[in-house]
């Protein structure tokens, strides 16, 4: 029995992969290349946009969700573990840049230190795909799928999963996209679209981690559905695409200029 794919890795464990010491890690993260995490679980937080009035930038609040599960960190809060071993960090970054996303006012701060420091399988795969850096085999591809028409059921790999309404709608309206020759949609228009409240993609399925496995990211707001859902005919456009010889190309010259770059 193949064993559930995991949703995020300790840096140590992506440096390994990467075949690259530790401190490359940190340096693609302060150069904003890299995406690094930390692991909360129900953080009270407030979530919300900032506004430019005659008088300066202002907090609009829009949400006060708990925060659990991977955050990415701000810039400053990396150099500042990177530099004295640990952080009190306050606030995680959010997107896009006229939002924000802090913890809420009286609770205690998260502290994070080094070995805290995580990377997401959504943004380690997107570093995969912008540097040609995996060194290592795929992982395998559960085949056996199967979806009601309102996508509020599905099994995936001999398990079965069930998702509201509003997940199940962002689900259907990926797998619209996904059958278009423009499969990637917008996290913010997606949530509007299925009515959603929530101001993040990640915090409408926080309690279904196994969307992961269902929804792929590009780390850049932009979502599309898995292939194994799409029609058999869609499925091996994806494929052509992926393993034809421009993909090839690509890769290739890829992994040069990130040969060049070390």
């Amino acid at each position: 029995m193949p064993l559930p794919q995991k949703s995020w890795f300790r840096i140590a464990d992506v440096a390994k992969r990467w075949s690259m010491p530790l401190c490359d890690i940190e340096d693609y993260a302060l150069d904003e290349m890299l995406q690094l995490s930390v692991f909360v679980v129900g953080v009270p937080a407030e979530a919300g946009s900032w506004e430019i009035g005659g008088g300066g930038k202002t907090a609009a609040l829009q949400d006060l969700p708990v925060l659990s599960g991977p955050q990415p960190l701000l810039r400053g809060s990396l150099l500042e573990i990177f530099r004295d071993g640990l952080a009190k960090v306050r606030a995680f970054r959010s997107m896009p840049p006229t939002t924000y996303l802090h913890i809420a006012s009286g609770a205690s701060p998260v502290i994070v230190r080094r070995d805290d420091l995580i990377v997401t399988r959504e943004e380690r795969d997107r570093f995969e795909r912008d540097h040609g850096t995996a060194s290592t085999v795929s992982e395998p591809v559960p085949t056996d799928v199967w979806y009601s028409d309102d996508f509020s059921r599905i099994r995936l790999a001999n398990e079965c999963y069930s998702f509201g309404p509003k997940q199940a709608a962002v689900l259907r309206l990926l797998k619209a996209a996904g059958e278009t020759d423009n499969p990637w949609c917008d996290g913010k228009r997606l949530l509007d679209e299925a009515d959603a409240e929530t101001m993040r993609l990640i915090d409408l399925f926080k309690r279904k981690p196994e969307w992961r496995r269902l929804v792929l990211a590009d780390g850049k707001g932009r979502y599309r559905l898995n292939i194994l859902f799409l029609s058999p005919e869609r499925r091996r456009i994806r494929l052509f695409r992926r393993f034809g010889f421009p993909a090839a190309k690509a890769r290739s010259e890829a992994r040069g200029v990130a040969s060049n770059i070390r």
